[in-house]
């Protein structure tokens, strides 16, 4: 639930024009060039397991639990770290 919790704060950051429930709004954040095809399908996994842990009791793997986590982290380095990096990159090195 919690990397359901965090990819969903990251899709309002990345897409604060988005409107409804979560899926829609990954949709929207692919439409806008926010994210890539296979990142929508792999976030929507992460929002459709959430969505089991919080209504009922699931039990998950130990490994779907670490696969999941390493994606989060992945997506937010994506969305947020590396454009950060780049930005850093592009200050420290103009184009010339």
């Amino acid at each position: 639930m919690l990397m359901r919790k965090a990819l969903d704060l990251t899709i309002k950051e990345i897409s604060p024009t988005a409107k409804g429930a979560l899926a829609a709004r990954i949709k929207e954040s692919l439409k806008a060039g926010r994210i890539t095809a296979d990142m929508a399908e792999w976030a929507q996994e992460i929002k459709d397991l959430g969505n089991d842990a919080a209504h009922d009791p699931v039990d998950v793997a130990k490994e779907d639990a670490e696969e999941i986590t390493k994606f989060t982290e992945l997506f937010l380095m994506y969305v947020f770290t590396l454009p950060g990096m780049l930005a850093e990159r592009r200050r420290k090195s103009p184009p010339t």
